[in-house]
């Protein structure tokens, strides 16, 4: 049995190693390109990233890979009626397939811990490329387009050239909101990283606002680095780790408790001042509707944990799943066997976990449902695997 077992972890071994590198280098690929397409960065400063952008593509190659390489491995031995030579020796299916799931298991743990880190080191580390990279990915716009706008097209600059010491040539400023053009002969580009934000230093100005101008002498402007690259929210709970979703449902419900306070006050006060519009003061509505968004926001942040944990399992019941099944179909064509069990995962899992997510974060089913998905594929691959034990 020893050597059944050592044979069959290592032709998955080996299957699982070579399609772990080939999903992994092309979603790697796939993810440097967009940065740099999107993010306009330079050659130098996408080799920086591929250690965070790997990092985000394990939650993406991880169970895949492991379906891929079950099934393949699977289906050969079935289509070679190596299965049923070795229900002849005595050996039942639940025997070499135990250790598969014990690696599937410990593997889902993995992938646990990877989606709780990336949350936080690999879109920081990301963030810290992008910010490195602003000053570049300014001066490369500008160089393009001759134009900058910032996402809330509050701020316009334009620029006849960039020298070659990376100064702009005549560039002009347009302030929206407060309806100001400032126009310069030159000006430097610095970041300051201890404040996030990138300064322009405009020599020889000339302010229009309206019908009042002003020129002679510099100015420094200043825009935020989150203005110029695209980086994600961090307040969002799918961009907190376990540690910080605890302190922010914590700080959310002191907030709700002070809320009410505010409402039992003004309730009280207007009681005791005999007022018949308690119950439509301006601030008794203000704090609840704080409370409802609160409350929401509580909602988000307990379906995180338990979605993590469910996405991170998802390759231990793609392999309770895949590895019957490929057993069941007993064809040695890999492709089949593949799709035969993706087409359960694309037309179940996906369905039952967008659904679990979206009512457990509007409050309507407790966090747990998240789980669903992945009890709806259990529960195939347990009929599958009732299956290959009868016949």
């Amino acid at each position: 049995m020893g050597i059944i077992v050592r044979y069959i972890l290592r032709e998955l071994g080996v299957t699982f190693l070579f399609g772990f590198v080939a999903f992994t280098s092309l979603f790697l690929i796939v993810g440097l390109v967009q940065q740099a397409l999107e993010q306009h960065l330079p050659l130098n400063y996408v080799w920086q990233l591929i250690p965070f952008v790997f990092a985000e593509t394990l939650r993406y190659t991880l169970p895949i890979t492991l379906l891929l390489a079950v099934t393949i491995f699977f289906a050969r031995m079935s289509g070679n009626n190596e299965i049923i030579a070795l229900k002849a020796l005595g050996v039942p299916p639940r025997a070499f397939l135990l250790p598969v799931f014990v690696i599937a298991f410990i593997i889902s743990l993995v992938g646990v811990h990877i989606n709780n880190l990336l949350v936080t080191w690999g879109p920081q580390g990301i963030k810290t490329v992008l910010y490195r990279a602003a000053e570049d990915i300014l001066i490369r716009r500008l160089e393009k387009d001759r134009r900058f706008e910032t996402p809330d097209q509050q701020v316009t600059i334009v620029v006849r050239g960039v020298d070659t010491q990376n100064r702009l040539i005549e560039p002009t400023i347009i302030l929206k909101r407060e309806s100001v053009t400032v126009e310069a002969r030159t000006a430097q580009i610095s970041v300051d990283f201890n404040k996030d934000i990138l300064t322009v230093t405009l020599m020889d100005i000339r302010v229009v606002r309206g019908d009042f101008f002003y020129s002679g002498g510099n100015q420094i402007f200043s825009i935020s680095l989150s203005e110029i690259v695209s980086i994600g929210n961090s307040d969002r709970p799918a961009d907190m780790n376990f540690h910080q979703i605890h302190e922010e449902k914590k700080n959310a419900a002191d907030q709700i408790e002070r809320q009410r306070r505010i409402i039992a006050a003004h309730r009280t006060f207007g009681a005791t001042m005999g007022s018949v519009d308690t119950w439509a003061r301006t601030e008794i509505m203000e704090a609840k509707a704080r409370i409802h968004s609160l409350q929401s926001h509580i909602h988000r942040l307990s379906v995180e944990p338990p979605r993590r944990w469910a996405t991170g399992f998802c390759c231990f019941f793609f392999v309770w799943l895949g590895a019957p099944l490929a057993i069941w179909m007993r064809k040695s064509d890999i492709f089949s066997s593949f799709f035969a069990c993706f087409i359960p995962i694309l037309l179940l899992y996906y369905p039952l976990l967008a659904l679990g997510l979206d009512q457990a974060k509007g409050g309507t089913l407790p966090p747990i449902c998240v789980w669903t998905a992945n009890v709806g594929i259990g529960l195939i691959g347990l009929w599958f695997l009732r299956q290959i034990h009868r016949y």
